[in-house]
């Protein structure tokens, strides 16, 4: 049974999923920009873990000067980690998740067990790239953004999603303050990671699509290479976020990571 929650102070929610295995370490999962908190509903249905699947768009709502960038989402993540007294946890973060999620691991070490990074990096230049071209018309707002919105929720995956699931997570990006969106994807890109990865004590899985038109394998290597105890898949088939394109599979690996 799953209940979505308010961290006080925050503006930040979340939704809350009790799992089947009580004694398991809670699991934050941070979801991609353009992407939403229902890219975890099968991985919180799946997992044995409790979970605590993040709203990015809920910081959106109100005064979100401190929380427009990397810095200001972490902050939040780890006050909803003191609201739910979780002193640990297994973060599980995609695209600008998994850079909060580096941040949390990187900064407050002792707060992550275990880390699984998706279509990610540590820094997000490189050369242009297909997904890299709508953003950057988003936030320039050089075209509509209503129609903007489809085609990026299109590009999180090697294949669009059926309909009423697609349309349902183009609603969500549209409901949220585009002004928003548009701050914490600059400041996104002006952060470079890769100095403080060497700060990353959890294991570290890092799991790259094989069609992510976001994220090369050059930013797994440099995850890899950055990280001590760090290893990767990449998952044939998938674009951006595996978590909706191949569940099972994805889960397994997640699974698989958690409880070694």
């Amino acid at each position: 049974m799953a209940s979505t929650l308010a961290v006080p102070g925050t503006g930040l929610r979340y939704t809350a999923s009790a799992g089947t295995d009580a004694q398991r370490f809670p699991v934050l999962l941070l979801h991609p920009w353009f992407g939403c908190r229902a890219f975890w509903d099968r991985t919180a249905e799946q997992l044995a873990a409790p979970t605590c699947a993040v709203d990015w768009y809920a910081l959106g709502d109100g005064d979100w000067s401190a929380s427009s960038g990397p810095e200001g989402l972490a902050e939040a993540a780890v006050a909803l980690l003191d609201s739910i007294e979780a002193p640990q946890v297994d973060v599980v973060g995609n695209s600008v998740g998994g850079i909060v999620a580096q941040l949390l691991a990187a900064r407050w070490p002792d707060r992550v067990r275990r880390l699984v990074l998706v279509g990610t990096g540590a820094a997000l230049g490189g050369p242009p790239s297909r997904f890299g071209e709508l953003v950057h018309a988003w936030v320039g707002g050089l075209a509509d953004r209503r129609a903007l919105a489809p085609r990026l929720v299109d590009a999180l995956t090697a294949e669009r999603r059926p309909h009423a699931e697609r349309d349902g997570y183009v609603r969500t990006v549209l409901a949220a303050d585009p002004d928003f969106l548009s701050a914490v994807l600059v400041s996104s890109r002006r952060l470079d990671l890769r100095r403080e990865l060497n700060r990353i004590t959890a294991p570290t899985l890092v799991i790259r699509g094989e069609h992510d038109t976001a994220r090369s394998p050059r930013h797994v290597a440099e995850l890899l290479a950055g990280i001590s105890e760090s290893r990767a898949v990449e998952m044939a088939g998938c674009g951006h976020s595996p978590m909706i394109e191949q569940p099972q599979r994805f889960n397994d690996l997640v699974e698989d990571h958690l409880t070694r």
